[in-house]
């Protein structure tokens, strides 16, 4: 029998508390993998850890916070001696015009939504340019590929994550580091359960919003964001970068 996809290897997951980036960590660690989970939230991020047991650990943190992302890399690379894999799963979002959004939202759009996978791919890439190896899964959007009404800021900031994983991968292959994007669709996370995006609360918004953009007939499953990312952040994926993923029911297809 083959050993574990990520046996002996070290993921670290921002956005780790909830939704796709708690999927993904559960993911990973079933298959064999040290994670690293990075949040803010803490106390979610804290019960995550002790849910998954040995082979995991928490480190509070902002992704919009630089210097913190930095220190968070440096010391996990330090202690465990390596990094392998980096899933960019921190997001927040928002609904609105340009007219309509303030330039606080856009501001915090964009500290999250983008810079926070900056900064944590910019403290990241130097550790896997030295070890000769590693790949980096970031998260985008249905509507960072095709846009959407009264989206404004969070369509530009996942366009942005998109162009800036093909830049990533277009860099650094020849250092052996692999970077590619999943972008999912309507996905069962907190943000849609608590009706933040397209009316979580209200089960007839939810179908209309489903039927309107989805060829499979229903939303999606953190667990079925994270089978992707685990897959492209596998040897199962070694010829694959600069790629974005689609898991979204279709939607990007019409």
């Amino acid at each position: 029998m083959s050993s574990p996809r990520f046996a002996s290897q070290v993921a670290l997951i921002t956005g780790a508390a909830s939704g796709i980036g708690l999927a993904t960590a559960h993911r990973l660690h079933a298959e064999g993998a040290h994670v690293v989970l990075v949040d803010r939230s803490r106390e979610p991020l804290v019960a995550a850890v002790a849910e998954l047991g040995e082979r995991a650990e928490a480190a509070p943190g902002d992704v919009a916070d630089a210097d913190a992302m930095a220190a968070i890399v440096t010391d996990a690379a330090a202690r465990l001696g390596r990094l392998d894999v980096v899933v960019a799963a921190a997001g927040v979002d928002q609904c609105d015009t340009v007219v309509g959004t303030t330039l606080s939202q856009w501001r915090t759009i964009m500290d999250v939504d983008l810079d926070g996978v900056f900064h944590v791919c910019r403290a990241a890439i130097p550790v896997l340019v030295r070890q000769g190896s590693g790949a980096i899964v970031t998260i985008s959007s249905a509507i960072g590929t095709v846009g959407e009404r009264n989206r404004s800021a969070y369509c530009a900031a996942k366009s942005g994550v998109e162009n800036l994983t093909r830049a990533m991968a277009l860099d650094h292959g020849r250092d052996g580091v692999r970077a590619n994007c999943v972008a999912p669709g309507l996905i069962d996370t907190p943000l849609i359960r608590n009706g933040k995006v397209g009316g979580g609360t209200n089960p007839a918004a939810m179908q209309a919003m489903v039927d309107a953009h989805h060829a499979i007939p229903r939303i999606g499953q953190p667990e079925e964001v994270a089978a992707a990312i685990a897959f492209l952040a596998s040897r199962d994926a070694s010829f694959i970068t600069g790629a974005v993923l689609p898991v979204d029911a279709g939607w990007t297809a019409a």
